[in-house]
Order: C-alpha cells, then sequence, then structure tokens
C-alpha cells in the first residue's frame, strides 16, 4: 500500500539544504524567489510523482538534490567546455519546478486488496490537480524567470530535459525544431539529461520500500 510519507528521508533537513544550494548560485532576485518558494508553494512537502520515484512528502526536494549532485559528479568526470557550476547547480535546482503546486493528496479504492480478499480499502494516493497548466519544462522556466534572469542555454536545459518523454518535442515550425536545434547547440542540456535520468534510476533502488 502506498504511503504518502517515508522515513528514509529528512523533509527539514533537505529543505535547509535546498535553500543553501539556491543561494550559493549568486543569481539577482535569489531572495525574492526563495521568498515565493517558501510562502506560496509547496515545495518543501510535494512529492516528486504520484506512483513512481519518491512518490512521498518531500520526494521532490530530495529528486531535485539528487539531480543536482548527478550533474555536478558528470561534469567533473567529463569536463564539458563552457559549462559553468553555478548554472549547472541552477538549472539541476529549478528542471523540476514545475511540480509546485501540482499534487494534492487523495483517496482511491485499492483493487488488488479486493482482488485478494473480496473486500475494498480506500488507499492514500497522490492527485494531480494542476494549478497553473503551463506544460512541463517550459512551465519551470515560466516560473523561474519571474524572479531569476536565465541565460537562453540555462532556459532551453529546463525546457527541454524531458527529451523525447516531452510531447513538444515534435513541434516543428518554418524554423525548424526547436527541440533538435536546443540539443545540437546546449551541451548543458544534454547534462541535465543525463543527471535527471541517472537520479531516477538511483532513486528507484537506493529508496524502494
Amino acid at each position: 500500500m502506498q504511503d504518502l510519507t517515508s522515513d528514509k528521508i529528512n523533509i527539514d533537513k533537505n529543505w535547509e539544504k535546498l535553500k543553501f544550494e539556491f543561494n550559493s548560485v549568486k543569481r539577482e532576485g535569489m531572495d525574492k524567489f526563495l521568498e515565493f518558494l517558501e510562502k506560496r508553494t509547496d515545495f518543501k512537502t510535494a512529492p516528486a510523482s504520484t506512483k513512481f520515484h519518491l512518490n512521498y512528502k518531500g520526494g521532490l526536494v530530495e529528486h531535485t538534490l539528487n539531480v543536482m549532485k548527478f550533474a555536478l559528479e558528470l561534469q567533473k568526470s567529463l569536463n564539458i567546455p563552457d559549462i559553468k557550476e553555478d548554472s549547472l547547480k541552477l538549472v539541476a535546482l529549478l528542471h523540476d519546478l514545475c511540480k509546485v503546486n501540482y499534487y494534492t493528496e487523495g483517496k482511491e479504492w485499492d483493487k488488488e486488496w479486493k482482488n485478494q480478499t473480496n473486500q475494498w480499502r480506500e488507499i492514500p494516493v497522490w492527485k494531480v490537480d494542476d494549478l497553473i497548466p503551463l506544460g512541463h519544462g517550459e512551465k519551470s522556466v515560466i516560473l523561474a524567470v519571474r524572479y531569476l534572469t536565465l541565460s537562453v542555454s540555462e532556459m532551453a536545459a529546463i525546457r527541454w530535459h524531458m527529451g523525447f518523454s516531452d510531447q513538444g518535442v515534435h513541434s516543428f515550425y518554418p524554423s525548424g525544431s526547436p527541440f533538435r536545434e536546443s540539443m545540437d547547440k546546449y551541451p548543458l542540456l544534454k547534462l541535465l539529461q543525463l543527471a535527471d535520468a541517472q537520479a531516477e534510476l538511483y532513486e528507484s533502488f537506493a529508496y524502494e520500500e
């Protein structure tokens, strides 16, 4: 049965770590941005997904920190030119900003339990109630640039970090494919995609209930 909480992460400790990492990136508007996160979002307690990786309270912060960790480790190993550490940290910290104020606690009937016992039971689940339906990567960019100035490469990395899982990659315009052009132009994007995938793979084993 799904549990909306977990004793495998420390929500308060992770939240302080997240704020520390954001503040370590010297970017104008960061104080206002962090005030927005604390007072107007559920970033601190939100899950990272409804039923997949880190689907319990505090999972979004844990996943964000994991992506940042793997992004920095990959860059240390690969040493890709023209990728600055503060830029890499920032896109990792912002990539799933779209998931704030997105999940709500709900209930549903447990079909597996019914099949085993011939009785129904209600179980707690995460449901989606998107208060700002602007997409995924593009929504993260939109929320961030209300407070922070991002470079084009940073915006592209955040926007397209889902890769081919994002339906927007199939959009073509007279000027071409913005996803494919971004992939060609910005190594930061590819590195973020790798770190995100690595974090999800790690989480599926390290935090398995």
